[in-house]
């Protein structure tokens, strides 16, 4: 278990599932209190400690262990009056959860070259000309085979809510890293999405027309010059956009 990842997702998860602040204080104690027993699927605690660490009565205690209970956040068997309850956290992250990432991460490269046509063909027909809706979350699993961290979910869900992108402009992005990239790189998608934002494509006709410019520059990079002159060499969608001429020193 990490635990400050699991502090952070719980911060997050609180955003959509508001808790009365004493059921989250219990909460925090119960994380630390396994967390310094070593992370152990299950373990004691008497009543008589978490209400002195949260400053509660019994009944109090009892009242929001419950909540916590209801909310699937942790589970509690009682051992009887003379002996401690027992509890366990349900980890927002796991370790099967990360050995599922670094898995994922290591197929990639594996599954890149049968999956590139997939992406490529999504991208040219683009997805948003599909009827069905798919989330940015579900479209990171479809092209890398894991869900992004609450972070990382959080982080590409700002270009949406405080930047005022399309999803599918998000969700494009993804894909352009998917197949572009020999292995996972997130930063990838994160500067896509900076040269989308930069470039005024916050909308997928403007993304997808900014990608084919910046294709059709780029193979032309690559031919063979007619002339000697050397041309002004493209590194992002945004010197595109911009008509910015970034030339070889």
């Amino acid at each position: 278990m990490n635990y400050i990842a699991e502090l952070n997702a719980f911060i997050d998860w609180l955003e959509i599932n508001p808790l009365e602040p004493t059921t989250q204080t219990l909460w925090m104690h119960l994380m630390a209190i396994a967390n310094k027993s070593g992370c152990p699927e299950w373990f004691t605690v008497a009543n008589p400690l978490l209400q002195a660490k949260v400053g509660v009565t019994e009944n109090t205690l009892i009242k929001h262990r419950n909540y916590l209970v209801q909310k699937g956040r942790i589970e509690y068997k009682s051992q009887g009056k003379q002996k401690a309850g027992r509890y366990k956290i349900i980890h927002f992250t796991s370790d099967i959860a990360v050995n599922h990432e670094v898995k994922g991460e290591a197929n990639h490269e594996v599954n890149r070259a049968a999956k590139g046509s997939a992406l490529l063909k999504d991208l040219n027909s683009s997805s948003a000309s599909s009827s069905s809706y798919e989330s940015y979350y579900a479209a990171h699993n479809r092209v890398f085979g894991f869900d992004c961290n609450p972070h990382q979910s959080k982080l590409l869900g700002s270009y949406i809510d405080q930047d005022g992108m399309e999803e599918a402009v998000v969700i494009r992005a993804i894909e352009r890293a998917g197949a572009a990239s020999t292995g996972y790189n997130f930063n990838l998608i994160i500067r896509i999405l900076d040269d989308y934002f930069h470039s005024g494509a916050i909308k997928l006709e403007q993304a997808v027309a900014l990608d084919r410019q910046f294709d059709q520059r780029k193979r032309n990079e690559r031919a063979p010059a007619s002339t000697p002159a050397r041309k002004a060499k493209i590194h992002s969608f945004a010197d595109l956009a911009k008509g910015a001429a970034v030339h070889d020193a």
